[in-house]
């Protein structure tokens, strides 16, 4: 096994600290398991994005009441 330094900016870094605290995660475990996974989250997102590729309008849409719900209820 190696060790390695990465270089995240604070807002990251709070972020992956997060990540790992709500799946009950260490840092190391967190980036193995994103790793390994990658390639399925790959997947889901052009699956997902690629159902929508023709509805550029719908997008934008969805994207304006998603910002509008959140700004009314943060």
């Amino acid at each position: 096994m190696e060790t390695i330094e990465i270089k995240l900016d604070e807002q990251t870094l709070a972020r992956a600290l997060q990540l790992a605290k709500s799946y009950h995660y260490t840092l190391d475990e967190l980036l193995k398991d994103i790793i390994e996974n990658i390639e399925s989250f790959k997947s889901k997102k052009s699956t997902i994005m690629g159902m929508f590729s023709d509805e550029p309008e719908l997008i934008d849409q969805i994207v304006e009441s998603a910002m509008v719900a959140r700004e009314k209820h943060s």
